[in-house]
């Protein structure tokens, strides 16, 4: 009866076992998206900071003389701050998981 009782624990714990989730190995992944994530919106905020400098065909001419930074600088601008606001949202998420599975 004790082999039967010991087999029966055995079998049911194994089974457990295998139905648990890895946590570390959850953890493991979530530290390395974070750190993927951080790297994302580093390399992001440093394309934002190098794409301040006008480019060509981003001013357009006073009348008076001179000129002004013109819609399409504007909409370069734009699209840098939401690649980079983009990234910030997915380095948080990937922080408050990792922070949530410690």
């Amino acid at each position: 009866m004790s082999r039967v009782l010991t087999l029966l624990i055995t079998l049911y714990a194994g089974a457990a076992l295998a139905q648990a989730p890895d946590t570390r190995s959850e953890l493991d992944k979530a530290y390395y998206d974070a750190i993927e994530a951080q790297r994302a919106l580093q390399a992001l905020e440093a394309k934002r900071d190098q794409g301040a400098e006008p480019q060509e065909g981003e001013r357009t001419g006073n009348i008076g003389g001179g000129s002004r930074l013109n819609e399409n600088y504007q909409a370069r601008q734009a699209a840098l701050d939401k690649e980079v606001e983009t990234a910030r949202k997915r380095y948080e998420a990937a922080l408050r998981r990792w922070n949530d599975l410690k």
